[in-house]
């Protein structure tokens, strides 16, 4: 039977081919025989009722592909399955118990559809990281490969650990930066709702009050109540075309143009694109240390890593790093010319380049830029309340001007 298989060698370099093995047992057993880290290994048949193989499967031979199974794992749910996974195989437990514990506790019926599939998968002889390929959606790349690199050097539970870090990180960056936006929206949207009420419900009632004195309207005024007019009388059309102009710059924020687009655009910000750019390198980092720390060559964690932005601009820099390592150059050379990677955290990790500790000095890099986020994004928000408080005043208050100006006018001449 034909077995296809992804592995690394001794020298780092990847191998995806093809060999003849009676199971899927003693495939892996040739392979891992020949000193090679299994990424991925899948029969290689036709497809045939009941039996569903997809990019990435790892399925044990004659098993039918359990079906159905779609869950939306979340990002917190998954850093918690690393952690309770870390605990239990410390613990002692192996690795279908630790899961069917896990999978006992209360959740989303679609989080325990999720654990129940590996459990089964595994309990059916596949590996963890073979099982986890079964859901790319959930379980991404590099995640795979740590685990697969603690199961091949039997440190899983270590390996585990790295991913709660790598995970749990992104996490808390998610939940900071949420949380730095919440109060500035919901401002923006008081301020919107403030000027729409005024406009549609105050601004009508002075125009009765204006036809009534009969007296020429200042041009502030006049503008004001066409507004007021047009929103009041127009207000389908006029609803319909700011939601299908919400509609459409949504649908091209997440086209690839406007993924491309504004990943550029934001980095060239001020203050903000400083934030986001601190943001995805300090992900980029932690996932790279994890994954070096695991003992997953340097080349292939620069590539796994590529599916962790969708910015393109980091994405081109991962291109650039991969390109100069492959050349047998240094990947500081290149970081150290990029416009997104400060001049210390390229520093850094040529020093760890050097001293033979890359790993770690991203990890050290990783964290200290995730600090410094933190702080740079809380300075970001306490900016942007005032901000947005200014604006509510300049609105409110030429509203109220643009109103209060003929009655004062009329005072004056009546005077």
């Amino acid at each position: 039977m034909m077995f296809a298989y992804t592995a690394v060698d001794g020298r780092g370099q990847r191998l995806t081919e093809t060999l003849d093995a009676a199971s899927l047992a003693e495939a892996r057993q040739q392979l891992m025989s020949r000193g090679l880290l299994v990424l991925n290994l899948e029969a290689k048949r036709k497809r045939k009722p009941g039996l569903h193989l997809t990019e990435g499967d790892g399925l044990a031979e004659g098993r039918p592909a359990s079906t159905g199974v779609t869950p939306a794992a979340r990002s917190g749910e998954l850093a918690l399955f690393a952690r309770q996974m870390t605990m239990m195989l410390r613990a002692g437990a192996s690795v279908v118990p630790a899961i069917q514990a896990i999978n006992e506790q209360a959740g989303r019926p679609a989080w325990h559809a999720l654990l129940t599939d590996l459990a089964e998968r595994v309990e059916g002889g596949l590996s963890l990281h073979e099982t986890l390929a079964r859901h790319p959606r959930f379980f991404t790349g590099p995640v795979r490969s740590i685990v697969a690199a603690g199961e091949a050097t039997g440190a899983l539970a270590d390996s585990l650990a790295r991913v709660t870090e790598l995970l749990e990180a992104r996490v808390r960056v998610r939940r900071h930066v949420i949380a730095a936006l919440v109060y500035p929206c919901l401002l923006l949207l008081l301020a919107i709702a403030v000027v729409v009420t005024m406009t549609t419900f105050v601004v009508p009632r002075f125009a009765s009050l204006f036809e009534m004195l009969d007296t020429p309207l200042p041009a502030l005024t006049r503008l004001l109540l066409d507004a007021g007019d047009m929103l009041t009388t127009w207000w389908l059309p006029v609803a319909t075309a700011v939601i299908g102009t919400v509609t459409a710059i949504v649908l091209w924020w997440r086209s690839a143009v406007g993924q491309r687009t504004i990943g550029r655009v934001i980095l060239r910000l001020p203050i903000i694109g400083r934030a986001a750019s601190g943001v995805t390198l300090a992900q980029l980092l932690r996932m790279w240390a994890s994954l070096l720390r695991s003992r997953v060559s340097l080349l292939d964690a620069i590539h796994q890593a590529r599916a962790a932005t969708g910015n393109v601009v980091f994405q081109k820099l991962i291109d650039d790093v991969e390109q100069a390592v492959t050349e047998g150059r240094s990947m500081s050379e290149v970081l150290k010319h990029a416009r997104v990677v400060p001049g210390p955290v390229a520093a850094a990790i040529a020093t760890g380049e050097e001293s033979g500790k890359l790993g770690e000095s991203m990890d050290f890099v990783g964290t200290w830029l995730e600090q410094e986020n933190e702080t740079l994004i809380g300075a970001i928000t306490r900016t942007l309340e005032p901000v947005i408080l200014i604006f509510m005043g300049f609105i409110v208050g030429g509203i109220a001007i643009a109103l209060f100006l003929p009655l004062f006018d009329i005072a004056t001449a009546a005077g």
